[in-house]
């Protein structure tokens, strides 16, 4: 009997302990900082596909000034940004102020090409 009136003991002050406020602060804190780094883990593949894309298409790219260098850098930053680029001016075909011409069209070829959107979705 004495061994049931502990363990409910333990129990209860458990309960106590884990509803106060300083433990629900650091338990939140301990998700957040682990769902950065799961997050950070995951787009690190991402990021190094759209690196080396940008790498790829930046030497075959002739004649960009300094803006259109860095809106091309810009939309090869990340995935959703090289989305919305591929789907505005590669498939629905809006004019692009930054990029346009030959240099347009070997960007999309090369997104379509070597399927970058598909292998970071």
């Amino acid at each position: 009997m004495l061994r049931f009136i502990v363990v409910t003991f333990e129990i209860l002050a458990l309960i106590m302990i884990l509803r106060s406020a300083f433990v629900q602060f650091w338990l939140t804190d301990v998700q957040t900082t682990t769902s950065q780094w799961m997050l950070d883990i995951s787009m690190t593949i991402d990021n190094q596909q759209l690196t080396k894309f940008r790498q790829d298409i930046s030497a075959h790219v002739q004649g960009l000034t300094e803006p259109q260098t860095e809106y091309l850098h810009r939309i090869t930053s990340t995935k959703t940004e090289l989305k919305k680029f591929n789907q505005h001016y590669c498939r629905a075909g809006d004019k692009n102020p930054f990029i346009y011409g030959t240099n347009l069209h070997y960007v999309c070829g090369e997104i379509s090409r070597k399927g970058i959107i598909d292998k970071i979705s």
